[in-house]
């Protein structure tokens, strides 16, 4: 059994858990409070007077999120992000292109000029953009799951020889000059002669007749960056429904010299998905390390926590006197709200907080559900970053009141960053261990005689 070196828990808190359910109002009734919101209101079915405590033991600990699904929004990310406080990740992005229309030709006798694969930019990233770093894509040699939800651990096998490769410095919100004319945001390569030749050969066969032949015979792309950087680096967001996300064939007829092209789109009907990698935690911070690679994680502590986006660490939150708490007699929680400063020191311009957390309930099965509070939304369950408090809060007091209704068990809480899929995004927090400003849980509470 794991023990929990927390002076607080270990003979403090807990060591008077008895005697705090049963004398829960005396010793815990701070003060009395403002009137809760009207949905703890509607907790109340008859006069009372309110109390309140913010002196709620909490259990936290960070821990390595669940792949997370790739596939749906607009964006896939892409890039090298070598961070100080987490370590190095690389992000890589599988896509299929598609055909036009069905039956496509290119005409009686085309002859190949180049290949170009292009991908635009949404305009976000996160961490150093100056850093330059090496693209490469790769033709796939199987194809991508015709299936539902594609989770950032997917790897799809590929050819081992590049189509490309270039140096690439990011620029996420500058346009390009081509010519005399601007566009916008986006980058080019040249792919392999022989590939071009590969899709010329296509016309008039059966490849060109429809989707699903089409994909047969060209499966799709992974795109990736090579590990090595000097600098930071970033990941970046690629706008996969973007005019400049294509595949372009540039050629003419033969015995004529009118250059002509042909698109190959991206569209809501592509599979594609984006690949998460951890390659290794060298400098990471010490903390961060023992929580998640120690034999005991809470021996570092609870002072810091550390949450990441790509899928990479959430933190673990748990209410040790709940169990207690809900065994009391004539208890109505009438609003419960979780606040989680963040650890002062760590952000910058490169690595600014997290925009925004998502506080989710462990169901029985080790997965995750949404709490019922979420269903109120945004501006009633919270999870923004306040610039000027410097925190998150979430309002739980449904999730908490159902936890002592018994409708489903108390298994904790898992706190994760809201764009894990398309964005490095991290947060390092204060604990409920902090010696300042710790994570903390205010509830306001009634008891009826």
């Amino acid at each position: 059994m794991k023990t929990f070196p927390f002076p607080r828990f270990g003979g403090g808190f807990l060591g008077l858990v008895v005697v705090f359910v049963t004398a829960f109002f005396s010793l815990f009734s701070i003060h009395s409070c403002s009137e809760p919101d009207e949905i703890g209101l509607g907790l109340i079915d008859r006069r009372a007077s309110f109390n309140s405590t913010d002196t709620m033991g909490i259990l936290a600990v960070t821990d390595f999120s669940d792949h997370v699904p790739t596939n749906f929004g607009g964006e896939n990310i892409l890039g090298v992000l070598h961070d100080p406080v987490f370590g190095k990740s690389r992000a890589s992005i599988f896509t299929q292109f598609r055909l036009p229309e069905n039956n496509l030709s290119l005409g009686d006798e085309p002859v190949l000029d180049s290949i170009t694969i292009s991908f635009g930019y949404s305009g976000q990233y996160y961490g150093q953009i100056e850093t330059i770093q090496t693209v490469r894509i790769y033709e796939l040699s199987e194809e991508i799951p015709d299936i539902d939800t594609l989770f950032s651990d997917l790897v799809i096998p590929h050819y081992p020889e590049p189509l490309a490769e270039m140096l690439l410095r990011p620029a996420p919100n500058d346009s390009v000059l081509i010519d005399t004319t601007m566009f916008a945001p986006h980058f080019s390569l040249r792919l392999s002669d022989a590939f071009g030749q590969k899709m010329i050969d296509a016309n008039g066969t059966p490849a060109f007749e429809n989707v699903p032949n089409f994909l047969d015979y060209f499966k799709g792309v992974f795109v990736t960056v090579d590990e090595q950087i000097e600098g930071t680096g970033s990941v970046f967001n690629i706008d996969m429904y973007s005019f400049f996300t294509r595949l372009i064939l540039h050629y003419h007829q033969e015995g004529d010299t009118v250059a002509m092209r042909q698109n190959f789109p991206i569209n809501e009907f592509t599979q594609r998905s984006t690949y998460f990698e951890a390659l290794g935690y060298d400098n990471a911070h010490p903390v961060l390390v023992e929580q998640i690679f120690g034999e005991d994680p809470y021996a570092w502590g609870d002072s810091l926590l550390f949450v990441q986006g790509m899928g990479k660490f959430r933190c673990n939150i748990h209410f040790p006197f709940i169990a207690k708490l809900s065994e009391a007699e004539n208890v109505t929680i009438n609003q419960a709200r979780l606040i989680i400063p963040v650890a002062p020191g760590f952000e910058d311009e490169m690595f600014p907080p997290a925009d925004e957390l998502i506080l989710l309930r462990f169901d029985e099965e080790g997965g995750v559900d949404a709490l019922s509070d979420m269903a109120f939304g945004d501006d009633y369950f919270g999870g923004s970053y306040d610039q000027a408090r410097e925190q998150y809060s979430f309002n739980i007091t449904q999730h908490l009141q159902e936890i002592m209704d018994g409708k489903f068990p108390d298994n904790g809480l898992a706190l994760v960053s809201a764009r894990s899929a398309e964005s490095a995004q991290r947060v390092i927090l204060n604990g409920p261990g902090s010696s300042a400003r710790p994570m903390r849980l205010e509830i306001i509470y009634t008891v009826f005689n």
